[in-house]
């Protein structure tokens, strides 16, 4: 038996030998050898898309937070419960007005560059996002200001009552603000946070060099764990298909943004990966314009809802990575009502449409013609409206010009295919942005409805949990029966990897994306 482990760990390391010549040319050698990169203790992820900046700031995007989770800490998170539980909060106590939050810190905590991580870093990190107001400020629009006691000592206090903002602490990166603040130029140390880094957690960067970031562990971590990879890579591959050829050639370990569900479903079936199937609180929907036009009538959105073919497109277009929906938000979420998943029903459509009197109706969606599955269901929604005499016209959009639409209720979009998460597992996370009126900029639909403000008035005042759970199950409830949505369904995400190199991933995670310090090498 020893012998063949040693076999089977000498054929290992010849192949991945034999790999890192080609790689090294592939990442960029020089960065390669100042990350001290050696490929049987690297990770290599594929990552989609432009990673733009590590400024803790833009963690509302999904590419800064993949890369800034592994090089700063929270003071909360969550554990697979969906449990808020502490991580540089020693402890915490939301005061019963729910408008003040006491921390305890960890001791012997230290950044990168050896400085202690105190209150005082947790105090500048919160003023900094409210000087700034952009990105993922705006889950913690409430914050007012922090009383630091003692180094490990601190008060959060918010101008209202808040019974998320716990929660949204999981979102917010401690920085050093002795070094941030001598970077600070004229912009808040935004410029000089775009290529460094100022955190606490297990990985420094090392250096960025033609879309590839490198990041090295770092040796004095306070939370250590057997097994992870000394190098984890950053590789920017837009295109899914290359992807694949890189996972299936060894110069990739893992895909999650950008892989498409058919190459995933490629890859594990050829035997070169393995697919994590991950469950994150993630929905496809098409948002409505419930304020102008024909959509404003609930009787149009209803009608366009029955129209859809759900267990098609789930199973021809998602390849069965996920379930049918039966509610506004993600399945996977708690605190949901017990609410029927939707059908299919072409007659009751058509009865729907000759009730509210409308005849040859016209329609758009606006959808992302880059992405795969967007470009399917639009066509397949278009197809599904043809059947009760609804003309569908398909308008393609990027996301950051329907981001410029939602500044104001006259230019939400007639109607919008987008695949939506939770930034983070509380149910209130999404209602308060996309279903309270008064969410300009984040409520995509325009949706107005004066019972179900109150009930999330209600919620945010809440210390008590149950109880806030059955507020939350009762606005959605109204929400589902208004139409606001076609919630086509809670999505799965392919997570292909190398099972080789990496230890057999969590499939349940409900935080997305999937935070690259998690992962271990496998043994």
């Amino acid at each position: 038996m020893h012998s063949n482990r040693s076999s089977i760990a000498a054929i290992r390391g010849t192949v991945l030998a034999g790999a890192t010549a080609a790689l090294l040319a592939a990442l960029g050698q020089p960065a390669a050898a100042q990350a001290n990169f050696d490929r049987a203790t690297s990770v290599i992820f594929a990552n989609g898309g432009a990673l733009t900046t590590l400024d803790p700031l833009r963690t509302d995007y999904a590419q800064t937070s993949f890369a800034v989770n592994a090089a700063y800490d929270t003071l909360v998170t969550y554990d697979k419960s969906a449990k808020v539980v502490g991580r540089l909060a020693e402890s915490f106590e939301v005061a019963d007005d729910v408008m003040s939050i006491a921390i305890k810190l960890r001791p012997g905590v230290a950044f990168q560059d050896g400085a202690p991580l105190t209150a005082d870093d947790v105090a500048y990190t919160l003023d900094r996002l409210k000087r700034i107001g952009i990105g993922i400020a705006g889950q913690i629009s409430e914050y007012d200001s922090t009383v630091v006691t003692d180094p490990h000592t601190l008060t959060i206090k918010l101008k209202q009552p808040s019974s998320i903002f716990l929660g949204a602490l999981s979102k917010i990166y401690i920085l050093n603000s002795k070094l941030v603040g001598a970077n600070a130029g004229s912009d808040d140390g935004q410029t000089w946070l775009q290529s460094h880094v100022a955190g606490s957690g297990p990985y420094s960067l090392s250096i960025q060099q033609g879309g590839n970031t490198f990041l090295q562990l770092n040796p004095n971590y306070w939370d250590k764990a057997e097994g992870r990879p000394q190098t984890i890579v950053l590789r920017r591959i837009d295109e899914g298909a290359t992807q694949r050829d890189e996972i299936r050639a060894g110069n990739v370990d893992l895909a999650i943004l950008g892989m498409g569900y058919r190459d995933a479903a490629d890859l594990e079936a050829s035997g070169v990966a393995k697919d994590a199937r991950l469950k994150p609180a993630l929905q496809t929907n098409v948002v409505f314009n419930t304020r102008t036009g024909p959509t404003a009538d609930p009787r149009v959105r209803r009608a366009v809802r029955m129209a859809y073919d759900y267990e098609g497109g789930l199973k021809n277009i998602r390849l069965g990575n996920g379930t049918v929906a039966n509610g506004p938000l993600p399945s996977t979420l708690p605190c949901r009502p017990d609410l029927p998943q939707s059908v299919r029903d072409v007659e009751g459509a058509k009865k729907l449409l000759a009730e509210a009197g409308v005849k040859d109706l016209h329609l758009t969606l606006r959808f992302q013609s880059t992405i795969e599955v967007q470009r399917l269901e639009a066509t397949l929604l278009q197809s599904n409206l043809a059947d009760i005499g609804v003309t569908l016209d398909l308008q393609p959009i990027t996301f950051a010009n329907y981001l410029q639409t939602l500044a104001s209720v006259d230019t939400i979009p007639q109607m919008m295919l987008l695949d939506d998460f939770a930034q983070f597992p509380d149910p209130g996370a999404m209602l308060f942005k996309t279903f309270k009126s008064n969410a300009v900029g984040t409520n995509r639909s325009g949706y107005s409805n004066a019972e179900v403000d109150k009930l999330l008035d209600q919620a945010v005042q809440t210390k008590d949990d149950a109880a806030r759970c059955e507020l939350y199950k009762k606005a959605q409830t109204i929400i589902d029966g208004d139409s606001a949505y076609l919630s086509m369904y809670t999505v799965g995400r392919p997570g292909p990897y190398r099972a080789e190199q990496l230890a057999p991933l969590e499939a349940n995670l409900v935080v997305f994306p999937v935070a690259p310090s998690e992962f271990r090498l496998a043994k």
